[in-house]
């Protein structure tokens, strides 16, 4: 017997919501129980892309603070380094800051708003 996994929970939680609950709820409830369906739907992407996501913005960070630094040494560390203005020059460290920060969000966005890379 197979068991779903938690990305088909999340969207056969959603189509529940869209489908059944949403239908019978009355219209002043609507628009909180789509915020409600994509969030599931959110989550669904989160629980089958979010190990790849994290390891982007690994890799990335990893390439320009040559360190393997915890997620979040590694951007405290990064955010330090553009306070302090190591990439304000144009040039190769400035080219490989915007290449890894594009990485990470369109990562991140393929998560959260997907539709907003279908521009890209």
């Amino acid at each position: 017997m197979n068991q779903p996994d938690a990305q088909d929970l999340l969207l056969t939680a959603r189509d529940a919501v869209l489908k059944q609950l949403l239908p019978a709820l009355p219209a002043h409830v609507h628009y909180e129980a789509r915020m409600v369906a994509s969030a599931l739907l959110i989550a669904s992407r989160e629980a089958a892309q979010g190990v790849a996501c994290a390891d982007i913005e690994r890799q990335a960070m990893a390439g320009l603070l040559q360190d393997q630094a915890s997620p979040e040494q590694a951007r405290s560390e990064l955010a330090q380094r553009i306070r302090q203005g190591a990439y304000d020059h144009a040039g190769e460290p400035r080219a490989r800051l915007l290449a890894a920060l594009r990485a990470i969000n369109r990562a991140q966005l393929s998560i959260s708003n997907p539709k907003a890379l279908i521009h890209d």
